[in-house]
């Protein structure tokens, strides 16, 4: 057949079938082309021979009007078998583009469509086209395409949906089936039947609103979905009873529904929205599936499929006619619950046929819910409207099992050797722990005896040691991996134990758990029941699992070591020079001063680019491993402590380096932090007398102290620094900092162009204004100067320093009233980031 379009499953007493359409099939209708057809597919296990239903054998139909005969109908390219639905031994086919002329000198047809019914099992066919009216043209039914959607309700009656009666406002039309068949009469173009119903014409703001496009029939009631052109939300509408409540619920396609990419950009996607019905046609939006799939048209069509999986739930599912992989379609299926319908599918089937000149369209028409080899679960069939091709996905046999592992004792003691393995000729005592798993399972239609493969790892993924030492070995094998196949009859239960011991001292890592993992799958290789099917694991299905054993440690009776690590490193040279011998030696002291050992206890020292590792200097009494690694850029030495490093250990040790490539790189990188105590004044402060003749400094106000800290962070040194410090003297022209001596200490010049203590006042303690604190190498000088025009205090710091790489360069400032004097070094100022950042 040219291009499915519908499918419809019927069933009869000892026969499958399925009736599928081909709407743009030729026919053997005198003149027509590509008419559309019907087709009748037999099903079976072997091969399947489908012939076409002649619903209709003649070309188009002659009338005579006053002695002239004209074509009263247009049957070329109507799609018939666009529509099809079936009721009991009745069929009902659609052909929604047929046209047809009421008079004679009207030049042009309407569209107006028209079905047919075949009934008593393919022996009796009537025809039934109610739009096919004097209600012509636009403004009536001329455009009505009566049968682009239809359906039966469950009580006989047929619906269609005519989406271009009264300007595109829509129209939905019912009538009983025993009523068209009643009225029929071969020749006669029916117009009308006994107890018809159809929607009328509404006021002109609903043209263009495509009412029956697609509609929702349950029982007698008809609920009309309006198509949203842009979206095109109601292209399909679907209903099932998907969380079980006994009331139908329903599903709405908006296939070219747009969503924003990552880039911003509108893409069209597709989406399907559920409503679940709370009471009568009280419809509650619940969940809305987006596609992934861009121009895929996700939710071009929605199929309940029934129950698969057997849960108690229906399922569904949408196409995605034109996603995938080349374009060859998906077919996605979401699984009923409780609260409606889960958000991911478990499953998805892509067709078999990538997009050529015309896309495969794999999943443009769907049926499910229909048993077709009865098996005792509900089949799926996908149209592939582009290759002309019809697939039955036949569902497997859904088995539902729960397995557990076991490992007792949980704690494997490495003194108690109970059990023993054979090492060549030799007994080995080890020590041994029982491990158990279980098998159940059960299902509906099950076969008599199930396949499982079941396989265990011992420290699977999980805290291997370097190398890939497994820690625990099965006592039988000797080996980390245990498979067994194991044949579980439903319904029962099927157990497994054997045992597993720790390696003797293969492996460092004492401290973590030894993770043991089981994982099953059913036998591949298992037997097809008895309609060639295997069963398949319910998608829930947990099909891993894991437990963990621990080795006992001597910490105590919780087995929970609390190490407690200390180090004290010192070296020989605080700097190394271009040009010397490059000598260096790092001593360190480790010491575990807490409960229990210390477990792969090890000593990490990172490399500069500069230096190499040349070896350890150490006493008689430490017998240090250190080993020389690089990860990425970085490269660095690990020194084992031990495994464990008991409490009370303390380790001394010397570590060698050379530095061959220490060059003058002529970069550096320099830090500024600063404090200011207090950090916060309050003016004006408490008690506080304004002296008019001030003379000592406590008459002028609180005392201020800044601390600079100036850090050169290498690895070259710097000259020619200028470091410019102002500070507010006065604001909206009333003073506010009062500058009060200035000095200088150590190799700095500090200068100011500003007046300093300019009334004279006598000062308690000496005010140090710069300070050299620590590389006394270093040539640094302090400059402070009025800036011009503002009332403000800079000060420039100049550092100069020899060519020589230093470790760092420090330099402190202070100005300003101190209450005590400066001590030898930073910390006394207590630089702390918060202050230097409030400062």
């Amino acid at each position: 057949p040219r291009c499915v379009r519908a499918i419809w499953p019927r069933r009869r007493v000892m026969d499958v079938s399925v009736v599928i359409g081909a709407p743009k099939a030729n026919t053997s209708q005198f003149n027509i082309t590509e008419g559309g057809s019907v087709y009748f597919c037999p099903w079976s296990l072997g091969q399947s021979e489908c012939h076409s239903i002649e619903f209709d054998n003649q070309g188009d139909r002659i009338v005579t009007v006053s002695g002239t005969d004209y074509q009263a109908e247009v049957k070329s390219h109507q799609w018939f078998g666009a529509t099809i639905r079936s009721h009991g031994d009745t069929i009902l086919a659609c052909a929604p583009l047929y046209s047809w002329r009421t008079k004679a000198e009207k030049p042009q047809s309407d569209t107006t469509g028209t079905c047919y019914l075949s009934v008593k099992n393919f022996t009796k066919f009537v025809e039934y086209a109610p739009c096919r009216t004097e209600f012509i043209n636009q403004g009536g039914q001329g455009y009505c395409q009566g049968g682009f959607s239809a359906d039966f309700t469950k009580d006989g009656k047929v619906v269609l949906g005519g989406p271009g009666s009264f300007f595109w406002q829509g129209q939905v039309i019912s009538a009983a089936k025993e009523e068209i068949i009643k009225a029929y009469y071969p020749g006669y173009f029916m117009q009308s039947v006994e107890g018809q119903t159809q929607t009328r014409q509404a006021q002109i703001k609903y043209d263009d609103s495509y009412h029956g496009k697609t509609f929702l029939s349950r029982n007698s009631i008809t609920l009309v979905i309006p198509l949203l052109m842009g979206s095109y939300f109601g292209y399909t509408v679907s209903t099932a009873d998907i969380n079980n409540d006994g009331m139908s619920d329903l599903l709405v396609g908006a296939p070219m529904y747009m969503t924003r990419g990552s880039d911003g950009r509108l893409e069209e996607v597709g989406r399907v929205y559920l409503y679940l019905q709370r009471g009568p046609l009280d419809l509650e939006p619940t969940l809305n599936l987006t596609g992934t799939q861009v121009f895929g048209r996700f939710g071009s069509t929605i199929a309940p499929l029934g129950d698969l999986n057997l849960d108690g739930y229906n399922d569904l599912a949408i196409s995605c006619p034109f996603g995938g992989e080349d374009q060859q379609g998906l077919v996605l299926i979401y699984n009923g619950f409780a609260g409606g319908l889960r958000n991911t599918p478990s499953q998805v089937i892509a067709g078999q046929w990538a997009s050529g000149t015309v896309p495969a369209s794999f999943g443009f028409s769907l049926r499910g819910a229909k048993d077709q080899d009865m098996n005792g679960y509900p089949d799926l069939i996908v149209g592939a409207f582009g290759v002309d091709k019809a697939i039955l996905y036949r569902s497997r046999p859904i088995v539902n099992t729960s397995a557990s592992l076991t490992v007792y004792p949980t704690m494997i003691n490495p003194e108690e050797k109970s059990c023993s393995v054979n090492n060549g000729n030799t007994t080995i005592p080890v020590s041994c722990v029982n491990l158990s798993f279980c098998l159940s399972a059960n299902g509906k239609y099950l076969p008599d005896n199930l396949g499982f493969l079941v396989e265990v790892q011992l420290d699977h993924l999980k805290h291997m040691q370097k190398g890939g030492v497994k820690r625990a070995l099965f006592v039988d094998s000797q080996q980390p991996m245990l498979q067994r196949s194991v044949r579980v009859r439903s319904g029962e239960r099927v157990c497994h134990e054997t045992k597993i011991y720790l390696r003797v001292s293969e492996f460092r890592d004492k401290l973590s758990s030894i993770y043991i993992s089981l994982n099953f799958s059913l036998d591949p290789q298992a037997a097809f029941d008895s309609h060639g099917l295997r069963p398949i694991l319910n998608y829930k299905t947990t099909e891993l699992i894991e437990q963990k054993a621990q080795i006992l440690l001597d910490c105590g009776e919780d087995n929970i070591c609390v190490p407690d690590l200390k180090l004290a490193v010192q070296g020989d040279r605080k700097e190394v020079y271009l040009g010397d011998d490059n000598l260096l030696t790092l001593t360190f002291n480790a010491r575990n001063e807490g409960e229990g050992g210390a477990y792969e206890a090890e000593l990490y020292v990172v490399l500069p680019p500069e230096a190499d590792y040349s070896g350890i200097a150490r006493n008689n009494e430490v017998r240090l491993t250190c080993s020389y690694e690089a990860e990425n850029q970085t490269r660095y030495l690990s020194c084992d402590l031990g495994n464990p490093m008991k409490s009370g250990t303390s380790l001394w040790a010397g570590l060698r380096f050379t530095v061959p490539r220490l060059k003058d790189t002529h970069k550096t990188s320099l830090t500024l932090s600063l404090v200011s105590r207090p950090d916060k004044v309050f003016f004006p402060p408490l008690n506080w007398k304004v002296s008019k003749t001030p003379q000592e400094e406590q008459d002028i106000g609180p005392v201020i102290q800044h601390v600079y800290e100036l850090v050169n962070k290498g690895p070259s040194g710097i000259s020619h620094t200028v470091l410019q410090l102002s500070c507010p003297l006065s604001v909206q022209g009333q003073g506010l900092l009062y500058p009060l001596e200035m000095s200088t200490e150590g190799p700095l010049n500090c200068t100011t162009n500003h007046s300093i203590n300019y009334l004279q006042l006598k000062v308690s303690s000496q005010l140090l204004a710069c300070l050299w604190m620590y590389d006394k190498e270093c040539n640094t000088f302090v400059k402070v100067e009025q800036v011009s025009n503002t009332s403000s205090l800079t000060v420039n710091i100049f550092t100069h320093t020899h060519t020589h790489t230093h470790t760092h360069t420090c330099t402190h400032l202070g100005f300003f009233k101190r209450s005590l004097p400066y001590g030898t070094a930073m910390e006394k100022a207590q630089l702390k980031p918060q202050a230097a950042s409030e400062a």
